[in-house]
C-alpha cells in the first residue's frame, strides 16, 4: 500500500488545531475564573468528556482526559503534557504561533449572534485561522465569549459539517493563585529528557561509527552528528528558519525543534519514550527499510550509494547517498508540501563523539525564548 504523507501531515495538523483546548481570549485583561465544560465530539468514536479551565493573569491550565495544557491565549502559546498512568510516559509539546504559522489567528468576525449557557450570556465570534483569500475547504471556529472575556462555548466545523462543540457546565469567578497556572519548574531541564547512559546494542548488531559532518544547500547549513544510537540533525537557513532533531531510535528518546522565518521559535517536542503516532516523523517512514535506487555517486572522494528512504510513499521524495558505514554524504528531500532540498557534505570527521556534542543549543531550552515565565 502506498501511503500519502501529505494527507497524513494535513490531517495531523488540522486535527491538532481542531482538538486544541486552549480557549480563545480577546485580550489578556480577563478576570480569574474556573470553568467546567462538556466537550462533545460530533464525529468518530470519542465520547463526551469534561474539560476544566483555570485562568489567572493571562495564563490558563486546561485539564482534559489524559492531558494538561498550560498556555497564554492572548500570546497564542501552549504547552501540553500528556501522561499515561500505566507507563509513566509523558511527552511535552510547546507551540508558539508566529506571523508565519499556517493556522494562526488572522482575524475575528463579530457575527452579531448571542447565546445563553446557564445564566451566562455570550457573543458569538468567528475566529479566522486560514487565509481568507485562498479558496480551500477547511476548519471553521466559532467562540462564544462573555462580556468580561471568558469563552464559555465553542463550535468547530470541518468542510461545513459539525465536528465538535463545547458547552458550559459551571463557571466560578474566584481568585486563582499564580501557582495554579504555573508550569513545572524543570519543564525544560534537558536532563529530564535526554539520558546518555550507554545501552548495549542487541546481540549481533554492530555499533555504527561516530561521525560529525557539515552540509550545505543554497546558503543553508546542515550539521549532523552520530553517537550511536543517537543522531543529531540541525539545519539553519538564510531566512532565519531552523530545524533540529535529536533522537535515539533504540530507546525512543527524542527532541525536535522548529523556528520560523525571522528566527521566531515555533515548536518544541520532548519525548522520553516515543511511541508510534507521537511524531510526524513516524509518518515519514522512520522505521521503514530504505531501498537501493541502483545508482552510485562520489562526494569528498568517498563513494556512496543512493537509497530511497521512504519507499512506496505517494508525495514525499526522500533519498540519501550512503557510504558503506551509513553516513549520508548527500540528502535530498521534498515532495507535495515543499520544493526539494539537496544537501551535500562539505566536511566530515570520523571520530569518537562525547555525549555533550549531542545536546541541543542552549537557546532552544531557554524559557524566555518561548515567552514562558520563570
Amino acid at each position: 500500500m502506498r501511503f500519502s504523507i501529505m494527507v497524513g501531515l494535513v490531517l495531523a495538523s488540522s486535527m491538532a488545531r481542531a482538538d486544541d483546548n486552549l480557549p480563545y481570549s480577546p485580550s489578556a485583561d480577563v478576570p480569574d475564573y474556573v470553568a467546567t465544560m462538556t466537550i462533545q465530539p460530533l464525529v468518530g468514536p470519542t465520547a463526551a468528556h469534561t474539560r476544566i479551565v483555570t485562568h489567572h493573569g493571562g495564563w490558563v491550565r486546561v485539564e482534559e482526559m489524559q492531558a494538561t495544557t498550560y498556555g497564554n491565549p492572548a500570546k497564542q502559546i501552549s504547552v501540553t503534557l500528556r501522561g499515561d498512568s500505566q507507563t509513566g510516559y509523558s511527552p511535552v509539546s510547546i507551540s508558539r504561533e508566529t506571523s508565519t504559522s499556517y493556522e494562526r489567528i488572522r482575524g475575528v468576525i463579530e457575527t452579531g449572534q448571542t447565546q445563553t449557557h446557564g445564566s451566562e450570556r455570550c457573543a458569538v465570534r468567528e475566529i479566522q485561522r486560514r487565509d481568507p483569500d485562498r479558496s480551500e475547504p477547511g476548519l471553521k471556529w466559532l467562540s462564544c465569549v462573555t462580556a468580561d472575556g471568558i469563552e464559555i462555548a465553542t463550535e468547530v466545523f470541518v468542510n461545513g459539517s459539525p465536528f465538535r462543540q463545547s458547552t458550559l457546565v459551571k463557571l466560578e469567578r474566584r481568585p486563582v493563585s499564580a501557582e495554579e497556572v504555573a508550569l513545572p519548574a524543570k519543564l525544560l531541564d534537558v536532563a529530564q529528557w535526554l539520558h546518555f547512559d550507554d545501552q548495549p546494542a542487541a546481540t549481533g548488531v554492530k555499533r555504527q561509527p561516530d561521525f560529525a559532518m557539515r552540509m550545505h544547500w543554497k546558503g543553508a547549513v546542515r550539521v549532523m552528528r552520530r553517537h550511536d544510537p543517537w543522531i543529531y540533525d540541525e539545519a539553519a537557513y538564510p531566512d532565519g528558519r531552523r530545524y533540529l532533531s535529536i533522537r535515539n531510535a533504540r530507546t525512543g528518546q527524542e527532541l525536535s525543534f522548529r523556528a520560523a522565518k525571522g528566527g521566531a521559535f515555533e515548536d518544541l517536542f520532548l519525548c522520553q519514550k516515543c511511541r508510534p503516532g507521537d511524531m510526524l516523523s513516524i509518518l515519514l517512514g522512520r522505521d521503514v527499510i530504505p531501498e537501493s535506487i541502483g545508482r552510485t555517486d562520489s562526494v569528498l572522494g568517498e563513494a556512496c550509494e543512493w537509497f530511497d528512504m521512504a519507499p512506496r510513499t505517494v508525495d514525499v521524495d526522500h533519498s540519501q547517498c550512503l557510504t558503506p558505514d551509513k553516513i549520508p554524504l548527500e540528502i535530498g528531500i521534498g515532495g507535495a508540501w515543499a520544493p526539494r532540498e539537496e544537501f551535500v557534505a562539505d566536511e566530515i570527521q570520523r571520530r569518537d563523539l562525547n555525549p555533550e556534542e549531542i545536546l541541543p543549543p542552549a537557546d532552544v531550552l531557554t524559557r524566555s525564548n518561548w515567552d514562558i515565565p520563570g
